[in-house]
């Protein structure tokens, strides 16, 4: 926290608005009218109340001025009544709001917390501190002030709402849903809060049920764009792309703010592709660059940036192409170098800045481009993306998924050769020899996780539990390529399966990636959901069966396996998470190919 005693008002009206790193789904955010001004005026002593008198009609022409629309003209009224007393919670509160609205985040929250220390029981100040917090991601600190808030205010929805979807951001969905039960059962008729226990369920693994309760938001309000947003959710978990696309529709003829506007764009382009639509998807995917989007690769870049639509511009020129996203779409999205390299020509010249330990995996397989790697400075709480030294002389750049608009606008236009990077020879040759150690069986190896697996995120992985039937098959040695934390898992593979999952040595499953490419494209076969290492052993010509928690995830593009890979194949069973039918499947299969090699 910085001194709230100390404020460069003009400096911070200059300055842009911070990036907010979560989406607080759901929330109920901050009216202009947000500070009931006059209700301060009984926790004041006498002496104070003239002073009260001039700062509160600032404050309350503070406050007019901001929903007329001019936050700048309302943060220098609120200034001057925190001037003239900087000691008193109302004018801290309301100063906080008019930072807030500016988009200064980190310095608004100073200024609540100013008003809390002076006035504990303020109810009020709790939602802005809980809010703010939650925007930065202090998910703790957003929790104490909604539980302290519920305290003073236990009747109060907003505190009931925002309560729980801080706990269902933090994966406490039991205490959620029994912070939204009571509510709900106070006010039957409020669709907001149908609304956040849908997204609590919904979140915890069970969209059926969740739709219920969208259901009823829905006949309560049925213009309500954020239950039309997670109804499009829903369906497109349920494998139902094409009729999430009328609700996303609807959706963004109701968004909340920028943010939330953001992210619906941004999941209506991804239902397209999932319904296969996959020009006009892939058009609408340039919103996952708006920096209103929480999740969203923020850029800077010195040359203007190409937009993938016109490949002829790019003959003779210099073309910067930059990474986003994930390790594991950095990897898909090389897909297009060889066709980038083509559309420069030899005249041109192709850059790629790409995650730094790619970097020995890709200068090998495409030996025609400069290779270099990109950073990531820290600026007002979000990671920026910057290339120093390889953008200098670039006509132009382009972040990676940005030109699948011209090169994979269809489904004929994906490749039919099996790979586009290549491994290190000698490494497959090596590591080759380990795997043959390892027994007589078919070489498999395994990976069932990512490394960010937070509670949202975690729906998407079968626990280790459904793996069973797979590692029991007969004629199979299995080695694990899962990186991160296994032991609990390889000893529950040992114990009670009676398999040994077999340790890569001389690898680091982490960070040695070149090394990761060519073991894992070097076994007979990969199994395991879209992660970095299953994504570099297909794209490494690799065979891969990847398991997916659903039949409509973008990457499939309304078809049934993995066109970025044609030697892959896809598994998943029926609505979401039907783990029971997908691993049995991946079993009979595994079993079948075993059989034959024998």
């Amino acid at each position: 926290m910085q001194d709230a005693t100390v404020l460069d008002l003009d400096a911070e009206i200059s300055a842009e608005a911070e990036i907010e790193k979560n989406e607080t789904r759901d929330a109920v955010l901050l009216g202009t009218q947000a500070v009931r001004v006059d209700t301060h005026l009984d926790r004041l002593p006498p002496g104070r109340r003239k002073t009260f008198q001039k700062v509160a009609a600032l404050a309350k022409r503070a406050m007019k001025t901001s929903a007329e629309g001019d936050n700048v003209a309302a943060a220098r009224l609120a200034h001057r009544a925190w001037l003239l007393a900087p000691d008193m919670a109302l004018t801290n509160h309301v100063l906080g709001l008019m930072l807030y609205n500016l988009g200064r985040l980190s310095r608004a929250l100073d200024f609540f917390e100013a008003a809390w220390k002076i006035d504990p029981k303020d109810a009020e100040i709790y939602q802005k501190l809980g809010l703010v917090a939650w925007k930065l991601d202090m998910l703790d600190a957003a929790e104490k002030f909604y539980r302290l808030q519920y305290r003073l205010a236990p009747t109060a929805v907003d505190a009931a709402i925002n309560l729980g979807g801080v706990l269902r951001d933090a994966g406490k969905f039991e205490e959620a849903i029994e912070i939204l039960r009571t509510a709900i059962y106070a006010h039957q008729d409020n669709y907001e809060l149908w609304n956040s226990m849908g997204t609590v369920i919904n979140d915890s693994g069970d969209p059926i049920q969740a739709r219920t309760f969208y259901e009823e938001a829905l006949r309560l309000k049925p213009d309500y764009g954020r239950a039309h947003n997670n109804m499009a959710n829903i369906h497109e978990l349920l494998g139902e792309p094409a009729l999430a696309i009328p609700h996303f529709d609807a959706a963004l003829k109701d968004p909340a703010d920028a943010m939330e506007e953001a992210t619906m764009r941004h999941g209506r382009s991804m239902v397209l592709l999932a319904a296969g639509r996959i020009e006009e998807g892939w058009a609408a995917n340039e919103s996952r660059l708006n920096p209103n989007r929480a999740q969203a690769t923020l850029f800077t870049m010195k040359a203007p940036m190409w937009d993938g639509t016109r490949p002829e511009q790019l003959r003779g020129k210099t073309l910067l192409l930059v990474g986003e996203q994930g390790l594991g779409d950095e990897v898909i999205f090389m897909n297009i170098v060889k066709d980038l390299l083509d559309a420069v020509g030899s005249g041109g010249e192709l850059r790629i800045a790409c995650e730094y330990r790619l970097m020995p995996l890709v200068k090998r397989s495409f030996p025609q481009a400069v290779v270099g790697h990109h950073m990531s400075a820290n600026v007002e709480g979000r990671d920026v993306r910057v290339v120093p030294r390889l953008e200098d002389g670039a006509d132009f750049w382009t972040p990676m998924a940005t030109p699948l608009r011209s090169f994979r606008n269809s489904l004929d236009a994906y490749p039919t050769d099996a790979g586009f990077l290549v491994p290190d020879p000698a490494l497959k040759s090596g590591f080759r020899a380990q795997i043959d150690g390892f027994g007589s069986g078919l070489k498999v190896g395994i990976l069932w996780k990512s490394l960010n697996m937070n509670a949202r995120r975690s729906r998407f992985f079968s626990a280790f539990d459904a793996w069973e039937g797979v590692l029991k098959t007969p004629g199979v040695d299995f080695i694990n390529l899962q990186y991160g934390k296994v032991e609990d898992e390889l000893a529950l593979a040992r114990e009670r399966f009676g398999v040994t999952l077999h340790q890569p040595t001389e690898i680091d499953l982490k960070m040695d990636l070149d090394k990761v490419a060519a073991y894992a494209s070097s076994c007979d076969l990969v199994l395991g959901p879209m992660n970095a290492t299953s994504n570099l052993a297909a794209a490494c010509g690799g065979k891969v069966w990847f398991i997916h928690a659903r039949s409509s995830t973008w990457t499939l593009l309304g078809t049934d396996r993995q066109y970025w890979y044609p030697q892959t194949r896809s598994f998943f069973g029926s609505g979401f998470r039907d783990w029971d039918n997908t691993m049995k499947r991946v079993a009979e299969e595994l079993a079948a190919l075993a059989t034959s090699r024998g």
